[in-house]
């Protein structure tokens, strides 16, 4: 079982609108909800700077720039009651006490990794290596590295492998790993009407029948 984390695990995706319109709105960069959706959703931060910057940017660049937008992300989390998903811990405690090998797999960095790892106690669910985030070296959704890595750090193969994801980007990038399952959290009332798979809007949804246990 392979989650992403925003808008999966964390329906965050109000507080990543604001601390993007803010970050966008310091730099004077105007996009639209298709370009926001198209370049920033579920992406590799060093992709989605360099179209922003429309430049190349060394890691030390994209090291700034992504901290600075993410300490605006980090404090517009802490302004609200931070919760997991509905019905996750329940899906989660589920899969601890039934062995089912699970990870995480964020374009997310490390900082905000951390600040997740403290706030959600993830470690009670996820040990640390198979936490997959975005750390520079593999390529952002759709590509599908983050889950291929994921997938490999918990030595199970790819067609008993199940996918929950919600950005358009990240679903594309789970389709493209080619596992058993691929499951969409539509955290947004969005229309996924591309995608010919499941939606769940609450994880007591998601149909454990298809587990072998």
């Amino acid at each position: 079982m392979i989650f992403d984390f925003n808008g999966t695990l964390f329906w965050d995706s109000e507080y990543q609108e604001k601390s993007w319109d803010e970050y966008l709105a310091a730099y004077n960069i105007p996009l639209t909800k298709e370009e926001k959706r198209e370049y920033i959703h579920g992406r590799n931060g060093k992709d989605t700077l360099e179209i922003l910057f429309k430049r190349e940017l060394s890691d030390e660049e994209v090291h700034h720039y992504s901290e600075e937008k993410e300490v605006l992300y980090r404090n517009e989390c802490l302004k609200h009651e931070m919760v997991l998903a509905p019905g996750a811990l329940d899906l989660l405690d589920y899969l601890k006490s039934n062995n089912i090998p699970m990870a995480i797999a964020t374009a997310s960095g490390k900082s905000n990794v951390d600040f997740f790892m403290d706030k959600f106690n993830l470690l009670d669910y996820f040990t640390e290596d198979h936490i997959v985030h975005n750390d520079g070296t593999v390529k952002g959704k759709p590509h599908p590295d983050l889950f291929d890595r994921a997938i490999e750090r918990l030595n199970v193969d790819k067609a008993e492998s199940i996918i929950f994801e919600d950005s358009h980007s990240g679903v594309q990038a789970a389709l493209n790993c080619k596992v058993g399952h691929v499951i969409i959290v539509n955290s947004t009332n969005s229309d996924y009407s591309g995608f010919e798979l499941p939606i769940i809007t609450h994880f007591n949804a998601f149909d454990r029948g298809i587990l072998k246990i």
